[in-house]
C-alpha cells in the first residue's frame, strides 16, 4: 500500500513541476557545503563542528530555519534536505530531540496530533549514515550521490 502512495506522490510532483516549468536547482556543491534553490527559496547543507546542518531560507522575507535538530550525520542531513526538496516537509522532533516524519499510505506527512487522523508509520531521520538507508519516499539520484561523495568526511572515503 505504501508503494502505491509513494508512486502517487511522485506523479503529482512530476505533473506540478512540468506545469510550473520551475524546479529545484543545485546551485553548488563543495566539500563543506551544498546549496539548492527554487526562486528565492534556498536549502543549505553544511558542515558544522562534528556533523552537518541543513537549513531552509526565504531570501525575500529574511526567514531561515533548521531542518535538522542540530548536528547530524551527512546522510541524515541530506535526507532532510531531500525530504523538503521533494515533499516540502520539515521533520518534527520527538521528546528526545530526534527528527521524524509520518508515513501514510499516500506518502510522507507531518503529524501534529497525538492521535493522527490517519494511520501513519513513524520514520526517524537522524540515524541515517548511508544513501542506501534512505526511506523509500526519498529519491536518490546521481546529483545526490555526487553531493554525498564530495561532502563525505575524508576518513570515510575509499581510496582512488
Amino acid at each position: 500500500m505504501h508503494a502505491l502512495g509513494r508512486a502517487w506522490v511522485r506523479l503529482r510532483e512530476a505533473i506540478g513541476n512540468a506545469e510550473s516549468g520551475e524546479k529545484w536547482a543545485l546551485e553548488w556543491s563543495r566539500r563543506v557545503e551544498t546549496r539548492w534553490s527554487y526562486g528565492d527559496e534556498l536549502i543549505d547543507c553544511f558542515r558544522f563542528d562534528d556533523g552537518y546542518v541543513t537549513t531552509v531560507q526565504y531570501e525575500r522575507q529574511g526567514v531561515r530555519w533548521q531542518l535538522t535538530p542540530g548536528q547530524v550525520p551527512l546522510a541524515s542531513a541530506l535526507a532532510m534536505a531531500r525530504l523538503y526538496l521533494e515533499h516540502r516537509l520539515t521533520p518534527q522532533t520527538d521528546r528526545e530531540g530526534r527528527p521524524f516524519i509520518g508515513l501514510a499510505d499516500h506518502g510522507p506527512v507531518q503529524v501534529f496530533e497525538e492521535i493522527p487522523p490517519e494511520p501513519v508509520e513513524y520514520v526517524y531521520l537522524d540515524g541515517i549514515r548511508t544513501l542506501e538507508e534512505f526511506p523509500d519516499f526519498i529519491t536518490i539520484d546521481e546529483n545526490l550521490r555526487s553531493v554525498f561523495e564530495r561532502m563525505a568526511p575524508a576518513q570515510s572515503r575509499t581510496s582512488r
